[in-house]
């Protein structure tokens, strides 16, 4: 088994990808809310890169949320934000949700060329780590690709550090695994900050962006692990549950 990270989603190429496994982690705030939108039971989400392109989804269907962000906060006449606390039940069950965020969506289209694409955070990484293993094993796939998205094509800490954790569990069953110098280096920041990851991201530029803006509540949510069960692929261009 081999992990390679990348710092953020212009790192990535098409070569690169092609034969692995991808995991798409842009943990504050849109990988996060898109799995917490499918584990209250959206039906799928449609990832897009621009603002004119979700308000076209909009007009052709009036029953799709429009939700995403600019500079962290709401866009002008979108049903929803970025934040995953917005997602409730009751607002995203049994609907179609097409998200644009700064990061996120762009990440994910880069990954578009792995053989396999999933959703990365700290509140589902265990779950969503057994099956990529499982999958990995049955498939004799040997690389898995863990894309951070960054912010604004900047390595950004948050990412880093829950790609760390990811190493972490593949290590559990891999022990022999190559790591890639990140991988390496984000695995050893994520043992470092394990049991309080907020000791280290409350001096990250993007978390206290997020915490001036007014969604403390978000960082709490988002660096909690392991909470929600639900496994996430990005595939044909919509995220759907597994």
């Amino acid at each position: 088994m081999k992990v390679m990270t990348f710092s953020h989603y212009k790192e990535v190429t098409d070569e690169v990808l092609k034969d692995s496994y991808a995991i798409v982690i842009d943990l504050l705030r849109a990988t996060s809310t898109m799995i917490c939108a499918i584990s209250n039971g959206a039906k799928r989400i449609i990832p897009v890169e621009d603002i004119s392109e979700a308000r076209l989804f909009k007009k052709l269907d009036e029953s799709v949320l429009l939700g995403g962000e600019r500079g962290g906060l709401k866009i002008e006449g979108f049903d929803l934000d970025n934040s995953p606390l917005s997602y409730k039940k009751e607002v995203v069950f049994g609907k179609t949700v097409v998200m644009t965020t700064t990061n996120g969506t762009r990440a994910l289209k880069k990954a578009s060329f792995a053989k396999r694409i999933f959703l990365g955070s700290f509140i589902n990484a265990k779950k969503t780590a057994e099956y990529i293993i499982k999958e990995a094993l049955q498939y004799s796939v040997d690389t898995i690709s863990i894309v951070c998205a960054g912010t604004e094509e900047k390595f950004t800490l948050e990412d880093i550090l829950c790609a760390g954790y990811f190493v972490d569990l593949f290590k559990e069953n891999f022990p022999n695994a190559f790591l890639d110098d990140l991988s390496l280096a984000s695995h050893v920041l994520y043992k470092k900050f394990e049991n309080d990851p907020h000791e280290i991201l409350k001096y990250s530029y993007h978390y206290n962006h997020l915490k001036r803006i007014g969604f403390e509540a978000d960082l709490q949510f988002c660096l909690k692990k392991d909470f929600i069960d639900c496994v996430c692929e990005y595939k044909n261009l919509v995220v759907e549950k597994v």
